[in-house]
């Protein structure tokens, strides 16, 4: 298993999904196919592992027979409508501070992804790695998150705007004549990473005097696997009964891998399920939801009793006694995992 969960905000797959309904294609089929569902997509800010976006992307460019299916979805689409992240990206006051929002702060969108600039007499490029864990799907996905960059460079240089030059890591890019950014480019096949050439004019303004700001809906998505694993438990992505056997098949991996993955983090899986089950517990009951019986179910326990002896086995007081304290903060310092 790689080191972390790589992960993606559900809103990324909003106008993907909006342009697969415009061409009658069976949304709802590739996404069981892609063990994915509509009801993860429902909270834009959700996270949803990454890779199951990709094979999703396969899928649905295998179906219709577009191997430029990314691009043309992309092309089709708008920059605001991936969500709070690409919305900031269009507030910036140049392009230059734009390029170094989505390089500082990418991870508030997706943890698997990152660019950097390289300057050269004739032009500026912006650059993006090939992803060790991304290893199938790799024309799908670089052919839409580059699509995507010449949509943002195409917002600050102006309608019509082309690059000049491209260079990408697929060797064949299939369907690249196609799209409206690359057919009259300069391409370069198979090279070690993925860059777009942008004129010197359009950087010449380099002013960072006013920083974009961190949309205060969102949050940094962690690198550590621990916590990126818990984020995903909170937020029901494994649904709610946490069968060991089912994760671990949505991961991609075996019970007893992603067991010694924990392990060499200092964890293990009852007590990561503890600890997101304590926290979903206080979060409720600060909701004014002290019906035992209403907490349990929305636990997943099956008796009340036993979410009583659960809680005090994580905090060492029961649930009554916690509602009499109220003090949530205070009470998170003293519990130790």
């Amino acid at each position: 298993m790689p080191t972390r969960l790589h992960l993606i905000r559900a809103s990324h797959l909003s106008p993907v999904i909006q342009y697969m309904q415009t061409l009658s294609m069976p949304v709802e089929s590739l996404l069981e196919q892609a063990e994915l569902s509509l009801d993860l997509l429902i909270e834009p800010n959700q996270l949803i592992l990454e890779n199951k976006v990709w094979h999703f992307l396969e899928l649905a460019a295998e179906f219709n027979n577009m191997p430029h299916l990314a691009t043309s979805l992309t092309e089709q689409s708008h920059l605001s409508q991936y969500g709070e992240f690409t919305e900031q990206l269009l507030k910036a006051e140049n392009l230059y501070q734009a390029l170094q929002f989505l390089i500082q702060e990418i991870s508030l969108h997706h943890n698997n992804n990152y660019f950097w600039i390289k300057e050269s007499e004739q032009c500026i490029w912006i650059c993006r790695p090939q992803h060790p864990y991304v290893k199938d799907n790799q024309w799908q996905v670089e052919q839409h998150v580059m699509s995507l960059i010449c949509m943002l460079i195409e917002h600050y240089a102006g309608p019509g705007w082309i690059p000049k030059q491209i260079k990408l890591q697929d060797n064949q890019a299939i369907g690249i004549e196609q799209s409206r950014f690359f057919k009259n480019a300069d391409i370069i096949l198979g090279q070690p990473y993925s860059a777009i050439a942008i004129d010197h004019i359009l950087l010449k303004e380099r002013s960072l005097e006013t920083k974009l700001s961190k949309p205060s809906g969102l949050d940094y998505i962690p690198d550590s696997f621990v916590q990126g694993f818990k984020l995903l438990l909170r937020q029901n992505y494994f649904g709610q009964g946490w069968l060991a056997e089912n994760i671990a098949s949505i991961l991609n991996t075996s019970v007893r891998t992603l067991k010694r993955k924990l392990h060499a983090q200092g964890t293990s899986l009852r007590q990561v399920f503890d600890e997101v089950r304590f926290q979903q517990a206080c979060d409720l009951i600060e909701q004014d939801i002290h019906d035992y019986e209403v907490l349990a179910k929305k636990l997943s326990y099956t008796h009340a009793n036993n979410f009583v002896r659960a809680f005090k086995r994580w905090s060492g007081i029961t649930p009554r006694e916690y509602i009499r304290l109220r003090n949530v903060e205070l009470l998170k310092k003293n519990v130790s995992w």
